[in-house]
C-alpha cells in the first residue's frame, strides 16, 4: 500500500501539537482512504462532544435526558472504541453497508447506552456529589423528573437492564435476518459474530473495572484525615501548603 499523504495536516507549532501530529501520521499512515476518514470521523466526534460538556459546566447546564443520552454515547468514546473493534474484522468479507445498517447501528447504540449507564450509576458520588459535575445520567433523571436519588438510581437501573435487553434480542433475533437479506458467507457471519462477541466483552470488562477499580470507593472519596499533611514527608520544609484544606474545613470555610 502506498503511504499516506499528509500533507494537509496543519503545522503543528507547540510540543503538544507535534505530538499529537506524530502520533496521528503513525497511527493512521497504513489505513485506506476511507477508512482512515472513519477513523477521524470518530475522533472528532469525541472531541466535539467534549467541548458541548465543557460549554455546559461553564454555565452549570444540566442537559435534558434525551440530548444527554445522544451524546453520552459520543463523550464515553463508544464509537471510537467500537470503530477499533472493527478494524480487526477487516478483511472478512464484511460490507462496509452492514456497518451503516440499522441492525448494527441499533446494536452498538444499545451496548452503547449500557456501558454509558454503568459508568455514571457507579461515578455519580464522585463525579456530582464531590466534584460538581453536571454530566451524569442519575442527576439528569433527578433534574429532570424532580425526584430523588433512589428514584432516579431505579430508573437509570431499569434503562441499563433494557438497553441490555435490546442488545441480546437484536443479536439472537435481527442479526440472522440481516445475514440472509445480505446474502452473508460463512466468513462473513462468523467475522460479525466476533464482533457482536467483542462488545460483549466490551460491556463486561466495563463492569468488572467499575466493581474493581479504586475510583469510587468510599475510603477513597472521603479519607480519612488528611493524607497529604499527615504522611511523614508532609511535615518538611515547604509543605505547609498541604495543611490548608484541612485548615479551612475546621474554621468552616
Amino acid at each position: 500500500m502506498a503511504p499516506v499523504d499528509h500533507s494537509e495536516q496543519a503545522v503543528p507549532h507547540t510540543a503538544l501539537e507535534r505530538s499529537l501530529a506524530d502520533l496521528w501520521v503513525r497511527t493512521s499512515r497504513d489505513m485506506a482512504p476511507p477508512v482512515r476518514a472513519e477513523f477521524r470521523a470518530t475522533l472528532v466526534s469525541m472531541l466535539q462532544s467534549w467541548v458541548w460538556e465543557m460549554e455546559n459546566q461553564i454555565h452549570h447546564r444540566i442537559p435534558d435526558p434525551v440530548d444527554y443520552a445522544e451524546m453520552r454515547r459520543h463523550t464515553f468514546g463508544s464509537h471510537l472504541t467500537m470503530y477499533l473493534c472493527r478494524l480487526g474484522r477487516a478483511g472478512r468479507g464484511i460490507p462496509e453497508e452492514i456497518y451503516a445498517s440499522g441492525t448494527i447501528r441499533s446494536l452498538e447504540n444499545a451496548a452503547a447506552d449500557a456501558a454509558c449507564l454503568i459508568n455514571d450509576i457507579f461515578s455519580y458520588q464522585k463525579e456530582v456529589e464531590v466534584e460538581g459535575e453536571v454530566h451524569n445520567h442519575v442527576l439528569v433523571t433527578r433534574n429532570f423528573f424532580d425526584i430523588g436519588y433512589p428514584q432516579a438510581l431505579h430508573i437509570c437501573h431499569s434503562l441499563m437492564a433494557r438497553r441490555i435487553e435490546e442488545f441480546e434480542h437484536i443479536a439472537a433475533g435481527q442479526l440472522p435476518l440481516l445475514y440472509d437479506d445480505w446474502e452473508l458467507g460463512a466468513a462473513a457471519r462468523a467475522g460479525i459474530d466476533a464482533y457482536v462477541g467483542e462488545l460483549r466483552d466490551w460491556l463486561a470488562g466495563i463492569l468488572n473495572w467499575h466493581e474493581k477499580c479504586r475510583r469510587y470507593r468510599q475510603e477513597d472519596l472521603y479519607p480519612p484525615g488528611d493524607r497529604l499533611s499527615t504522611a511523614v514527608w508532609s511535615s518538611g520544609f515547604g509543605m505547609s501548603a498541604a495543611r490548608i484544606p484541612q485548615l479551612a474545613r475546621r474554621r468552616g470555610r
